[in-house]
C-alpha cells in the first residue's frame, strides 16, 4: 500500500515538472519579441509607422503611403514649401529615394496623437531638390482614427499622419 507521504512526494515532483515546463515555454514565447520586419498589419508604434512611410516612398508603394495620410494632411518640405495631401503625394512621387535612415528618434504620446521627432538621412533627388548633407529634422503627428466607443460599428482603428514638417539640419 502506498503511503500518504509517497503520494505527496509524487504530486510535488509532478507539479514541479509542470511548473518548469511552463516556465520554459513562457520564456521561449517571451523571446519572440516584436516582429523582425514590421508590416502595415503588425506595426506596434509610431516609430515603425514613420519607417514604413519612408519605405513606401522608396518602394513607390503609393497605395499604402496615401492610405496613411490624413484627408486633411498638411506638410512642409525641407525647402519650406507648404503642401496639402495631393501636393505631398506629388512631391514624394517625383522623388527617387535610394536609401534612408532615421536617427535621434523620439516619440511623445499625447492623447489620441503620437508626436514623432527625428533626423532623416537619405540619398536621392527630385529634379534640383536634394536632401542636404546634414539631413532633415522631421516632426510628424500621427493620429488614431476610428471610434472604439461606437457600439454600432466594429472598431477598426488606423493610424494616419496629420502633419509633417521638415527643417534642414545645418552642419558647421
Amino acid at each position: 500500500m502506498i503511503s500518504l507521504h509517497s503520494l505527496w512526494s509524487l504530486w510535488l515532483n509532478f507539479s514541479m515538472r509542470q511548473l518548469i515546463v511552463m516556465m520554459v515555454v513562457a520564456s521561449l514565447l517571451g523571446c519572440a519579441g516584436a516582429p523582425k520586419r514590421p508590416t502595415w498589419s503588425n506595426v506596434t508604434g509610431a516609430e515603425q509607422y514613420e519607417r514604413l512611410m519612408w519605405q513606401a516612398v522608396q518602394d513607390k508603394d503609393w497605395a499604402n503611403f496615401e492610405r496613411h495620410l490624413s484627408p486633411t494632411f498638411v506638410g512642409v518640405n525641407g525647402d519650406g514649401q507648404s503642401l496639402d495631401r495631393p501636393g505631398w503625394m506629388d512631391y514624394w512621387k517625383s522623388f527617387d529615394l535610394k536609401e534612408f535612415s532615421l536617427g535621434d528618434l523620439s516619440v511623445f504620446p499625447d492623447g489620441p496623437d503620437m508626436k514623432v521627432n527625428y533626423t532623416l538621412q537619405a540619398s536621392g533627388a527630385a529634379g534640383k531638390t536634394v536632401i542636404p548633407a546634414g539631413g532633415l529634422r522631421v516632426v510628424s503627428v500621427w493620429q488614431e482614427t476610428g471610434d472604439p466607443c461606437d457600439p454600432k460599428k466594429k472598431f477598426h482603428s488606423r493610424w494616419m499622419v496629420i502633419v509633417t514638417s521638415m527643417t534642414p539640419v545645418v552642419t558647421k
